[in-house]
């Protein structure tokens, strides 16, 4: 993969104020100006990425835990269309833990050169149940705005979008950055023709970007989405008048970001083949797909043993449609900067190997009307969750093969769990 640094934020944006020079993310026009002011910048970042990525390739950390992530939706709106019902937000937790637990539909269509670098990242998003007060929540909090809209300005040395971040300029303040994943989801304003639709800045005071984020105030750590592109049902998703986003992939590009990653193309300080993100298990990649969905690509030569282009990559620009994986290495880097740099947010999760192993459950048909055959089972309990991780059926297990009847459930996805006191195995299943 190509990229100088995922330093300071994310952005997508596109528009035709870039017919020459397409943009879908702010940051690699921040880092410009920063190189411009800083010429040691563009050298000093990359060595520091590289160093973080050597490190979190040689964690010996395992993913035998599944960790979770809560969040909390802030929806700030003006109007009634960007005021998006919760069914809205719940549509969105399912891609977004679908994609990360590698149980998303399309899944099955990653080309088979990548297929053994495709992994199951083993992190989970929950809605947070309680807020900072200790008050009980749904983890959606609804702020209306006099503000028509918030903007990231190209222009200004200042991060204008982090307005939507703070009461006093017409957003709303984020919840403890450190024990939940903000996400503000908000109208965004066009600017100069560029429509941005995601945000997001790295892991607050990595040691890797040390120095780097001197000027940036607390309380800004999380993601900011435009409100079209919120979930896989959204009913303004037209708003933004550009297709192929519509499937609540932007905010499983954001998150990766949230997590340290690094776009799989590079981040626009120059154009080529020479430079790289430092995850190993992704070929070097000159430019975007630009949501080409084209598979044919190939930008860069890497000698014996090429691979096109990861065009499937989460980390990619692509249409929602076409993206459908992360790589293990990414997922070892997001990983090693969750327990590195953003800890607090899996307080007590950390389970060894020994205690937990996680895997696939064996049960048919799926998608299913409702009763479903599971095998390979032995004595002990099988349990139901929706995808907030509330567990709503729960069965013992006696034999090797047992049938289930969830047709009582409501259309949706759920992940169907078995344990024996020892062995954990699970599947995501789609109730139809």
């Amino acid at each position: 993969m190509r990229n100088y640094i995922l330093a300071f934020l994310c952005c997508l944006f596109v528009g035709n104020a870039f017919a020459q020079e397409t943009h879908y993310c702010g940051f690699d026009l921040v880092l410009r100006k920063i190189a411009e002011r800083n010429p040691e910048f563009q050298d000093a970042c990359q060595a520091q990425y590289l160093d973080a990525a050597r490190a979190a390739k040689e964690s010996s950390n395992s993913r035998a835990t599944v960790y979770e992530i809560p969040v909390v939706f802030h929806i700030v709106w003006n109007t009634e269309d960007q005021n998006l019902p919760d069914e809205v937000i719940f549509d969105q937790m399912e891609v977004l833990n679908a994609d990360f637990r590698r149980l998303n539909e399309n899944a099955s269509e990653t080309r088979e050169e990548f297929l053994p670098f495709a992994g199951d990242a083993e992190i989970e998003f929950v809605l947070a149940d309680e807020d900072p007060d200790g008050n009980p929540t749904d983890g959606i909090d609804r702020v209306e705005t006099d503000r028509e809209d918030f903007f990231f300005d190209l222009l200004s040395t200042e991060i204008t979008l982090d307005e939507v971040k703070f009461t006093e300029t017409g957003g709303v303040d984020a919840w403890d950055p450190d024990h939940y994943l903000n996400i503000w989801v908000c109208n965004i304003t066009a600017n100069f023709g560029a429509q941005l639709f995601g945000f997001a800045y790295p892991p607050f005071g990595a040691e890797n970007w040390d120095g780097f984020f001197d000027e940036i105030p607390e309380g800004v750590e999380g993601v900011v989405l435009y409100y079209p592109v919120v979930g896989s049902n959204n009913p303004v998703a037209g708003d933004d008048s550009f297709p192929g986003n519509e499937g609540g992939r932007t905010l499983t590009h954001e998150v990766g970001h949230y997590l340290g990653l690094r776009h799989t193309w590079g981040d626009g300080f120059f154009d080529g083949c020479s430079v790289d993100d430092g995850i190993e298990d992704t070929p070097t990649i000159e430019e975007s797909n630009n949501f080409a969905c084209n598979f044919n690509q190939n930008t860069c030569d890497d000698g014996m043993g090429d691979l096109p282009d990861n065009s499937e990559n989460y980390m990619d620009y692509n249409q929602d449609e076409c993206v459908n994986m992360f790589t293990n290495e990414q997922i070892d880097m997001m990983r090693f900067n969750l327990e590195t740099f953003r800890p607090e947010l899996i307080e007590g999760q950390i389970v060894s190997v020994e205690e937990k192993v996680i895997n696939r459950l064996e049960m048919y048909p799926n998608p299913s009307s409702g009763l479903i055959t599971l095998t390979g089972l032995s004595k002990g309990t099988l349990s139901v969750f929706d995808t907030f991780g509330k567990q709503v059926m729960q069965f013992p297990v006696n034999g090797a093969t047992m049938q289930i009847d969830l047709s009582s459930l409501a259309a949706g996805s759920y992940i169907v769990q078995f344990n024996d006191g020892e062995y954990t195995a699970q599947e995501r299943l789609v109730l139809q």
